[in-house]
């Protein structure tokens, strides 16, 4: 009998255990990031969703933001946009239509500030027209 109690608090204490290391943000892989708004003139807020591997959807997702492929820099061509990183987009003095870009990490559990260009990652991407 003393052994079946004790089996049976040990077994308790597992699946406690299990269940609250299976909660939090656990939604898989990141698969896709969308970019909202898609399009917009002169100044604009972005937001980025991401969807995961499960189906679930997370708005406001934590990303990099940034005016093109930000692992590629040249200080050869000016920055035609400003992306601030809250998503925040504005023009300097270029006219034209820019590509504004937001990556994150396929793996939920790697901050964004730890990403480098060798991090397995996925990333939108939306206009911002400089008139």
């Amino acid at each position: 009998m003393r052994k079946l109690l004790l089996l049976l608090s040990c077994g308790s204490l597992l699946l406690a255990v299990v269940s609250v290391l299976s909660c939090g943000s656990n939604h898989g892989q990141l698969k896709s990031i969308s970019i909202s708004p898609a399009a917009a003139t002169g100044q604009a807020q972005f937001t980025a969703t991401g969807t995961f591997s499960d189906g679930s959807k997370v708005s406001s997702l934590a990303v990099l933001w940034s005016e093109g492929n930000p692992w590629v820099k040249s200080d050869l061509v000016p920055e035609a946009i400003t992306v601030s990183p809250s998503g925040m987009a504005s023009c300097n003095p270029v006219v034209g239509t820019f590509t504004v870009e937001a990556y994150a990490p396929v793996d939920p559990h790697v901050p964004v500030a730890r990403m480098d260009l060798t991090t397995p990652q996925v990333h939108g991407t939306a206009r911002l027209t400089c008139p």
